[in-house]
């Protein structure tokens, strides 16, 4: 099946906060499968009226123009959703972001959902979505001197782009731009794949979980690299089964463990390790509907004490024993389920429940409409409450001269709850104190962007 790439990168109004911050910026690439480009995208938006911008955000990004922008926070996202669907609509797209499935990825998510916009398009109608972090992780471990990684204080390797890039020849001053780092991401891809293009094309099976699920059941076993600023741990595992009681997670074994001893655990061990899949434990927990630093073991040298004969005989053993993954099954479904509170506020809300099918054709008119008295009578009949008052936000921005005064009063209460009250949203009394004491040594462009945000704050708090 032939299929496209689409690079996308953000720049935000913060980095912490995933619920509250906002995507000023968000430029996309789309290519071939040759990683050639075909069309491109670069759009920003002023930040909503109730978003706290922070201070160190805009001087690493710079990306003041966003503050003067005529276009909305629901242009922006609408157009983003146009464009992507446009661009997949008749090939297989695979999204691909830097760091993303943590970032950038979650905040497409939340706000399509805050405009009444599907949120899965990078995983939907046969799309897929690849973080290219664990493909350089990857590359860093198989391939050490493929590229000449900076190393950190523990001597392993710096995965940040914009350090990756210098050492393949790319200048990056004008790193943290999104469309930039879009095209970062391009060189990067092309670079790996002239040189190693069975591990690029390995990795991107991982990019649906259909594929994902099939390479897993059809390889012995792989090698997986665990990382964090401090470590590097490297794994021989092997697929055992998706787990019934959570179909995105896969639980796989470590085949350095005794497959004797592994066979013999008690059922109430089975639970108890699979339940916490620490490092003391002989099995793995992965996510399989995001990427993972994984590949095929025989296919790469992972460097096992074990020989490739012996990893193959102890999968073999485990794959072909039908009662050791009954036992697995039922003890995935005996594990207590994990208990999530709700989450008081809408913005936080995008993963508890789906609209019902009427309010999603309301949405589509709602998209479609351009008057106020449409758009109003459509937002009062949508059913769930989340997505009825993302509608009246978005009249409010709007038809700020047509809204009812019960609108009015909910969005300014709104802005004035976010810049004057403490809560899961960036703290605006923090932002503005850092803002006034970098203004004190700030100089040249800095001292712009700092004054452009002071200005933001002033009106915001009118």
């Amino acid at each position: 099946m032939q299929k496209n790439f689409i690079f996308s990168d953000t720049e935000t109004t913060g980095l912490r906060e995933k619920d509250f911050i906002q995507i000023i910026q968000s430029a996309s690439i789309l290519t071939d499968e040759s990683f050639e480009r075909i069309d491109a995208q670069n759009i920003e938006s002023r930040p909503l009226p109730w978003v706290v911008p922070q201070p160190g955000a805009y001087l690493v990004h710079k990306k003041i123009s966003s503050l003067d922008s005529n276009i909305s926070h629901y242009q922006m996202m609408k157009d983003i959703y146009d464009t992507w669907e446009k661009w997949s609509d008749d090939k297989q797209s695979i999204f691909i972001t830097y760091n993303g499935h943590q970032f950038d990825e979650e905040l497409y998510r939340r706000q399509f959902y805050w405009n009444l916009l599907p949120p899965y398009i990078t995983n939907t109608n046969g799309n897929g979505r690849s973080d290219l972090y664990f493909l350089i992780l990857l590359v860093s471990y198989l391939y050490p001197d493929f590229i000449k990684f900076n190393m950190n204080n523990y001597d392993l390797p710096i995965l940040k782009l914009d350090q990756i890039l210098p050492k393949i020849g790319i200048d990056v001053s004008d790193a943290h731009d999104a469309l930039t780092d879009c095209e970062f991401m391009v060189h990067l891809i092309k670079y790996i794949y002239s040189e190693h293009s069975d591990l690029v094309e390995d990795f991107f099976l991982q990019a649906t979980k259909a594929s994902f699920i099939e390479m897993l059941s059809t390889r012995n076993y792989f090698g997986y690299v665990q990382r964090g600023p401090r470590y590097r741990f490297i794994y021989p595992l092997t697929f055992i089964c998706q787990n019934p009681e959570s179909p995105n997670k896969a639980i796989f074994l470590d085949l350095s463990y005794p497959i004797e001893d592994i066979l013999e655990l008690e059922y109430h061990e089975l639970i108890s390790y699979i339940e916490k899949p620490n490092a003391e434990s002989p099995f793995k927990v992965l996510a399989i509907n995001k990427s993972q630093a994984v590949a095929d073991g025989e296919k790469f040298d992972f460097k096992f004490d074990l020989t490739q004969d012996e990893l193959v005989s102890r999968a073999k053993k485990i794959k072909e024993n039908f009662e050791f993954k009954e036992r697995i099954v039922a003890a995935c479904s005996d594990i207590d389920k994990p208990f999530y509170p709700a989450k008081d506020f809408i913005e936080q809300q995008v993963y508890e429940g789906f609209p019902s099918p009427d309010d999603s054709r309301l949405f589509q008119e709602f998209h479609k409409s351009e008057d106020f008295e449409t758009k109003h009578n459509i937002a009062i009949r949508i059913k769930d409450d989340r997505y009825r008052e993302f509608a009246k936000r978005i009249l409010y921005l709007h038809f700020p001269d047509r809204i009812d005064s019960k609108i009015e009063k909910n969005v300014s209460e709104l802005i004035h709850k976010r810049f004057n009250e403490e809560g899961p949203w960036p703290d605006a009394a923090k932002a503005y104190e850092e803002l006034i004491s970098k203004m004190e040594t700030a100089e040249g462009s800095q001292k712009k962007i700092l004054e452009k945000l002071q200005n933001f704050f002033a009106s915001s708090n009118n």
